[in-house]
Formats: C-alpha cells, structure tokens, sequence
C-alpha cells in the first residue's frame, strides 16, 4: 500500500537512488539514453528542499520511499522541480498522486498554478503531464522565470530545443 506523506530529512540519503532508477527508462528513448547515467539531486539538495520547499514521498510499508516529488514556491505558482517514481513502481498511478498532493498543497498556500519543464513528445513527461491537466506554454507565453530555468537547463547540458515548459492552472 503506497501512503503519500510529507518528505522528511530521514529521507534525504534514499531520494537519489530513486531518481536513479526512475531516469532508468530513457534508455528507451532514443538521443535521451544519457539521462539514464547522468547525475541526479543529491541527499543535501533534498534536504534544502525537504527544509524550505515542498516535498513529498510516495511511500511503500515494505519497500520504504518509491517516489517523491519536490519542488518551492514561487511568484508564479508551485515549481516542480523533480517528480520521480522508482522503476519497479512506474505505471501504477504513483506519480499521479503525488501530482494531487502537491496540487492540493500549493492550493492551500494560494498558489494559481503547478509549473514545471520537461521533454517535449516523451510518452511519460509532456504528454503525460497533458492527460493529467498540464497545459505547454507557447514560446510567447513562458514568463521570464521559467524562461531562466529553460536557460539553466541548457547551462547544464540539457538540449532546451527538446524541452518545454508547462502549466495547470489552480
């Protein structure tokens, strides 16, 4: 049974290894096959966020922390900055949840949107985002922030033509 909870700071040294696993699918999608390999948060930067942003925990009793999504608030709503969910849980709604917890979570603190960027046309990220309510921002909408965050992206190796920026407005 997967209970979503609160991420906590005895949660930092397990985040890592379930990004790892989780970016283990892009193996299958071809030019994206490094970001199987490539680094992920580290335990201090899931505790910055545990401490000063939102972060949650998909948790399995047996199997301890599956998932997890983190991200902070900011003028423009609630930033998702990562939403993973262990390779051996994927497809079984996780990630959904998790979504729904932070939605209800940046409702209670007024933020007016969930916002995130991910890759364009990948099965699990822009269309996946799509079916839960997410819409992509066209070039001309994406507000300077999230403008800055594509362009960070980019600093750090990211193909930003192969990215997108999204929002579901609350």
């Amino acid at each position: 049974m997967i209970s979503i909870r609160a991420a906590s700071e005895r949660d930092a040294d397990d985040l890592p290894d379930v990004e790892r696993s989780s970016g283990a699918i892009f193996r299958e999608w071809p030019g994206l096959e490094w970001i199987a390999e490539d680094t992920v948060q580290s335990a201090d930067q899931h505790r910055a966020l545990i401490a000063q942003g939102v972060a949650l925990v998909a948790e399995d009793e047996e199997a301890g922390a599956v998932g997890f999504l983190n991200g902070e608030l900011t003028s423009d709503g609630l930033h998702i900055w990562q939403i993973a969910v262990h390779r051996d849980w994927q497809g079984q709604g996780i990630g959904r949840r998790l979504i729904a917890a932070g939605r209800q979570i940046a409702e209670e603190r007024g933020a007016k949107a969930l916002l995130l960027t991910t890759f364009r046309d990948v099965p699990w990220n822009e269309p996946y985002y799509q079916r839960l309510g997410f819409h992509t921002l066209a070039e001309g909408a994406i507000t300077p922030r999230l403008l800055k965050v594509l362009e960070n992206e980019g600093k750090a190796g990211i193909p930003v033509e192969l990215r997108c920026a999204m929002v579901m407005p609350l």
